[in-house]
């Protein structure tokens, strides 16, 4: 049996797109990585196919497309990276220069990896705290009804109300917007939304302790 029907043997197309970090939806769905594909077009499972660009193949096609290798290459990449019970023999080993350069993009993809779920996770717990300023905001009004001039004329509230516009924006952003837009808003102005939500909550509480110094 050659190497390449070994390597197929114990990996799909979709093992080795999800082992070097392709997302993909339970229906075999993911967006193509070949292409810059907005909307899910490859159908991935033991073979990939892509419906936008046409690429497809098995899980070698898909490591050779993906890394710029020679068929052979790739196979030596899979049987390296996932640790396939497969016998190299003879010149068919990797070279110390070939195993350094495995190591390096395997580091890489983790460091990616790893930015892209720091990245998720940041755009997440930002829409929980941009929610939690709208409802901070909407309360402190509510609650100033019918309270002295002082306290609704206060600069606290006046800053809080001159955010509100911002914090919407924002909003639409991570919730509506592209990709690039979340990442330029998480890259340039993440202190700011820290910043921010943290006025709003200081605000709030120096308006609550004026409203019982003034009771």
């Amino acid at each position: 049996m050659s190497i390449f029907s070994e390597v197929k043997e114990h990996l799909t197309a979709r093992q080795a797109a999800e082992g070097y970090g392709l997302q993909i939806k339970r229906n075999g769905i993911a967006c193509c990585p070949f292409h810059d594909d907005k909307h899910p077009s490859m159908k991935i499972d033991k073979n990939y196919h892509c419906f936008a660009c046409g690429v497809g193949g098995d899980a070698i096609d898909y490591v050779s497309r993906m890394f710029g290798l020679t068929q052979y290459e790739a196979a030596l990449k899979l049987i390296e990276d996932f640790a396939l019970p497969v016998d190299v023999r003879g010149s068919t080993s990797l070279s110390a220069q070939e195993k350094k350069r495995i190591r390096n993009e395997k580091t890489e993809r983790e460091r990616i990896l790893h930015i892209q779920k720091r990245f998720e996770k940041w755009c997440s717990r930002t829409i929980d705290t941009l929610k939690d300023c709208l409802s901070e905001i909407e309360n402190v009004s509510g609650f100033l009804t019918g309270k002295p001039p002082d306290l609704i004329f206060s600069e606290d509230y006046a800053q809080m109300l001159h955010a509100e516009p911002l914090i919407h924006y924002w909003l639409d952003i991570l919730c509506m917007g592209k990709v690039l837009e979340k990442r330029e808003l998480f890259l340039k102005d993440r202190k700011k939304v820290e910043e921010v939500a943290g006025n709003i909550c200081a605000g709030r509480q120096r308006i609550m302790e004026c409203s019982r110094g003034s009771a």
